[in-house]
């Protein structure tokens, strides 16, 4: 094999697991919607839409939005990597719930960054469909509340730039960012259920007839 077949072939090889990797996120919605075909997650593809808020207001915030005919959004969540307690000591290999490399789908933030976008904790090189995830003027942000309260008075956050996960002072701003279970495209529109209706209803009166 010579140098040139060799390097050809692994720049195909990067192509197709780059193209794997962003292959589970499907838009949903002409594009407002992003869902993660993995962790069976929808997000919002608008990444800022929610603004710099405190936890408790973000948290608020995804509760009561209503987008896309939907209203049981919430802020992403961190399990237990361990499945029992979170562990808040920094480690670099995933195995706490502080650090980077967290890609398990205990963590929402963790998988969608290094598993669905393909990422690594050199930074965010793959946004996806999404906007909103790059910070200009700061290259570990932007930083995303999570739901997952760590101690009294702190939250885990994710911190984009860089694929950390982190605690935060609940009383900081950082970003909000709304995600629901479930793929919305499973859910038909009511224009398509009044068409499905009418249909049924059409085939039943022709049955009757004849």
């Amino acid at each position: 094999m010579t140098k040139k077949t060799l390097l050809a072939g692994l720049a195909i090889t990067g192509l197709l697991i780059g193209a794997t990797a962003r292959a589970e996120l499907q838009p949903r919605a002409n594009g407002a919607m992003v869902y993660d075909t993995q962790t069976n997650l929808t997000w919002l593809a608008d990444a800022a839409i929610g603004g710099l808020r405190t936890q408790a207001d973000a948290q608020q915030w995804a509760a009561s939005l209503s987008f896309g005919g939907f209203d049981d959004w919430r802020l992403p969540v961190v399990a237990p990597v361990n499945g029992s307690a979170l562990r808040l000591d920094y480690s670099e290999d995933g195995s706490t719930d502080i650090g980077i490399n967290n890609s398990g789908a205990n963590s929402e933030l963790g998988h969608l960054f290094y598993a669905s976008l393909g990422n690594t904790a050199a930074g965010l090189t793959h946004t996806g469909s999404f906007s909103g995830l790059v910070d200009p003027n700061n290259p570990v942000g932007p930083v995303f509340w999570t739901g997952t309260a760590s101690e009294s008075g702190w939250a885990l956050s994710f911190f984009m730039g860089m694929g950390l996960q982190d605690q935060l002072a609940t009383d900081t701003l950082a970003q909000a960012w709304a995600v629901r279970v479930g793929d919305v495209a499973a859910v038909p529109e009511p224009g398509s259920v009044a068409l499905m209706l009418a249909g049924l209803l059409a085939i039943a009166a022709r049955r009757r007839q004849s």
